[in-house]
């Protein structure tokens, strides 16, 4: 079910100054014990969860647990350094060619020994055009995927690919490797809640819509981990409940924290917060396929209608920046280094725009978002904007995340709040949202000229001239509009005041993290 609504300046405002959930929350006794064989770690914001298959896997909550299970070829450090992780070690003897030999001795969940054949076909299912994997752009570029051995495996591109080694790292990449002895005769339906990794924990329990249970594996390959026997996974809808189980002590870490919130919890003894630039970008999408969105003076008009800056402070409560494009602030060397005249509010210029094109004040629209939280308040603000600067009428629609994300998928959407959260490489926000056959463009956009510099930006080595390459990419876009970039917001996490060993990374790190965890 779906619930439409017009919000109003008091309702935005109410929004904005409403005070902290956390005024009116008692201190509770009872704290957890100084050391832990359990973990309560909150998935918070989220409450659907559609797979665990890696190859499958497109929403936040997913990659949060996936990440603890399965590991990948490489992984980021603590200063986002790409090191090995399944991989003992790494070289390119040519541009085109990547060679790995892998560590000995690692062991899928049910005990079978992981070898090259498993990159082999891990790697290959994800490129495989019948499997039609949501990653699969990221590794179409591979030409050859060749064993040379047990515990080495060579990857060959037709051209110079510079994202692979990115797409190769524990992230929201696909490229976790799943077992071959499971899965070479086909994917059994049973994978996507019951995967099978090689992570430091392993799936026991799942109860769609509430909670997940980890426990330790304990033929895990590094030293020590992890350092507690089992993960108690609640999937806690909205973000405010969270902080009241962490206060409360019901949980000992959360996924992420209302923005309201974070100026108080900084002072709160009974919580750590943990706070970072994020690598995520937050934006209107515009289906530019159908009315009114399929003409680019009506879109103009919207972007030079509304303040990013009012967003920032209304919707974070300050815990972030305006965007300059969709590539996000935090991976400087190829984002946008100027604000773009487009992005910034401008009456005037937003109602000259809309003279040229073939819609005009009345024109009414349906925005979509999801939740009760920032979500919602993010297309409220954009909407009470729009609509009193242009004379429009647009309305706000709220459903579910897993329905919106369906949606979009499918075309039927007119505009969305949309964004992407935990991408490391610029390719994954420029060539997927903005490439006429990106795998996350919902908006349907296409123009040849950006197409051409995505594709040569994919096979530039050199960092300067490629991010050169998308900043060129990010110019042509702004002046078509096929989304409105809006904000960049923070990465939160919280930790109850005698949690250690948990650290946060700019993508948040999540499941990665949990088994470092040795007090809670």
């Amino acid at each position: 079910m779906t619930v439409s609504r017009n919000p109003t300046r008091r309702a935005i405002l109410k929004a904005g100054v409403a005070g902290s959930t956390l005024a009116f929350l008692p201190i509770w006794a009872g704290a957890a014990e100084a050391a832990c064989a359990t973990l309560r770690a909150g998935i918070t914001g989220y409450n659907v969860i559609n797979t665990l298959d890696p190859a499958r896997a497109t929403l936040i909550p997913e990659s949060y647990v996936i990440w603890g299970m399965f590991n990948c070829l490489l992984k980021f450090d603590e200063g986002m350094n790409i090191i090995p992780d399944l991989a003992e070690s790494y070289e390119t003897p040519t541009p085109t060619l990547l060679r790995f030999k892998l560590r000995q001795g690692v062991k899928f969940h049910d005990g079978v020994e992981m070898t090259a054949e498993d990159v082999k076909f891990t790697l290959e299912r994800l490129r495989s055009e019948e499997f039609a994997s949501p990653h699969r752009s990221k590794f179409a570029p591979l030409s050859d995927i060749r064993v040379i051995d047990a515990y080495t495996i060579e990857l060959e591109t037709a051209e110079p690919f510079a994202p692979l080694l990115s797409y190769l790292t524990n992230t929201r990449t696909g490229s976790q490797i799943v077992p071959k002895h499971l899965l070479e005769n086909g994917t059994p339906e049973s994978f996507a809640t019951n995967p099978i990794g090689t992570g430091p924990f392993k799936l026991q329990s799942y109860e769609p819509g509430a909670a997940l249970t980890l426990t330790a594996h304990t033929e895990y390959f590094e030293p020590g981990l992890p350092k507690v026997q089992m993960v108690n996974i609640p999937l806690i809808a909205e973000e405010s409940a969270g902080v009241t189980a962490l206060l409360g002590g019901s949980i000992d870490v959360t996924s992420t924290a209302p923005f309201a919130d974070i100026p108080n919890l900084e002072k709160d003894k009974r919580v750590q917060v943990l706070k970072k630039p994020g690598t995520n970008s937050r934006f209107i999408s515009l289906n530019n396929a159908v009315a009114p969105f399929d003409d680019v003076h009506f879109r103009r008009a919207l972007s030079l209608a509304f303040d990013r800056q009012a967003m920032v402070d209304v919707v974070l409560f300050g815990e972030g920046r305006v965007a300059k494009g969709v590539i996000p602030s935090s991976i400087s060397w190829a984002a946008a280094q100027e604000q773009p005249t487009l992005t910034m509010l401008d009456p005037a210029a937003a109602k000259a725009e809309m003279a040229k094109s073939k819609y005009g004040p009345g024109t009414e629209a349906t925005v979509l978002t999801w939740g009760s939280s920032w979500w919602k308040r993010f297309a409220e603000v954009f909407v009470l904007q729009v609509n009193q600067v242009l004379g429009v009428n647009f309305k706000v629609e709220v459903s579910d995340s897993g329905t919106v994300y369906q949606r979009m998928q499918a075309g039927d959407v007119q505009a969305s709040i949309w964004g992407w959260l935990g991408l490391v490489d610029p390719d994954e926000y420029a060539y997927e949202i903005y490439h006429s056959k990106g795998s996350r463009n919902y908006e349907k956009y296409s123009n040849p000229e950006v197409d051409k510099l995505l594709e040569q930006a994919r096979s530039e080595m050199d960092q300067s001239a490629r991010g050169d390459l998308y900043r060129q990419v990010e110019a042509l876009v702004i002046e078509d509009c096929p989304i409105l970039p809006c904000f960049e917001s923070n990465v939160h996490n919280l930790l109850s005041a005698k949690v250690t060993g948990f650290v946060q990374l700019p993508y948040s790190a999540f499941g990665s993290q949990l088994a470092n965890v040795d007090n809670c």
